[in-house]
């Protein structure tokens, strides 16, 4: 992404005095105790210093989408906003600069497009990370389902014993991940548009990891990335889901199909209450928590319990929890993943 950034400023179609914006978009929640009721898009000025874009002065709102149900349609409130920022860039942005007491036409430039990985889908049109071709910058790799299911995860690694049409490629090499920004985007979206019916969208849907042409394809090619380099990955959220998925694992409190057997998983050294007591208790872990938590220690071996969305463990938490974990119960590998459906 950030080369491509830079190419643009290279090739000229960004120039200074130009504006580059991000927009991003959110659920947010007005009440306490209640789940998101209402949604929020906003625009950043990349212009400005980090330690100033960001400060709710310089922040402007693009939209908000009541609640309390999820909107049905996102793109009706999103094509407001859009619909502004092309009629700019056709004309140009007229400037008045007071230090030279000159005019000039600033071209805004719309660079990157943020939201959390279900709130992604509103922006590029892709099915979502649960899809058979899920990632938001679309380097082509699959997911793998689970026998008579359509949720795909993004594992990199075959499981054990696992044979399902339609998912049954190989492992992938983690160092050998293609680069995001597929040439085929664009082929791709076109065979799904030109689909004859409905059972053909569907199926091509699934294949191709996209469901729609996004808005932002209306807007002046020469002053957007283009899609999907302008697209941007979450990375917020993968450090609590990863370490609730820990240590549940390490808990065996995680769902498994029937069959599979929790008592099957050495892994599972946590699932003793007093073991897990003592693991917490460790002084050196302690003081890593409460340095940062300020909770009381009655409550510590609750606080960061798996499943709990009070657990406010960092990722240099879950680290360092990690290393201790290895180096406690001498666990250096794991099983391979066997399908357990």
């Amino acid at each position: 992404m950030g080369w491509d950034y830079l190419t643009a400023v290279i090739d000229g179609d960004i120039k200074e005095g130009d504006i580059a914006l991000m927009v991003s978009l959110d659920g947010t929640q007005l009440y306490k105790s209640k789940q998101s009721d209402c949604w929020i898009y906003m625009w950043v000025i990349l212009n400005l210093a980090p330690d100033k874009r960001y400060c709710k002065a310089h922040v402007r709102p693009g939209g908000f989408i009541p609640g309390p149900n999820k909107p049905k349609d996102v793109d009706s409130f999103l094509f407001i906003g859009m619909h502004h920022l092309t009629a700019i860039q056709n004309k140009g942005l007229t400037v008045w600069d007071a230090s030279r007491d000159a005019m000039y036409i600033s071209d805004i430039h719309l660079i990157f497009m943020m939201a959390d990985g279900p709130g992604l889908v509103y922006w590029d049109g892709m099915v979502g990370h649960s899809g058979k071709n899920g990632c938001q910058l679309y380097c082509g790799v699959q997911g793998q389902r689970k026998t008579c299911e359509i949720c795909y995860y993004p594992v990199l690694l075959k499981p054990t014993d696992h044979s399902v049409i339609g998912s049954n490629h190989p492992d992938i090499d983690v160092f050998k991940i293609p680069l995001g920004g597929s040439d085929d985007y664009k082929t791709n979206l076109m065979r799904l548009v030109a689909s004859p019916n409905q059972c053909q969208y569907n199926i091509r849907k699934t294949e191709m990891g996209i469901t729609k042409p996004p808005l932002i394809l209306g807007l002046s090619p020469s002053c957007t990335l283009g899609v999907p380099i302008c697209m941007t990955t979450d990375i917020m959220h993968p450090r609590t889901n990863l370490s609730d998925l820990l240590l549940s694992l390490w808990h065996g409190t995680l769902d498994c199909g029937p069959s599979d057997d929790v008592e099957t998983w050495d892994w599972a050294v946590l699932m003793d209450e007093d073991a897990w007591t003592i693991h917490m208790l460790d002084h050196t872990f302690l003081l890593h928590l409460i340095a940062s938590l300020v909770i009381s220690l009655r409550s510590l071996t609750q606080a960061i319990k798996p499943g709990s969305f009070n657990c406010t463990c960092s990722a240099s938490h879950l680290q360092y929890s990690t290393t201790f974990y290895l180096k406690n119960t001498g666990l250096t590998t794991a099983n391979s993943y066997v399908d357990s459906s």
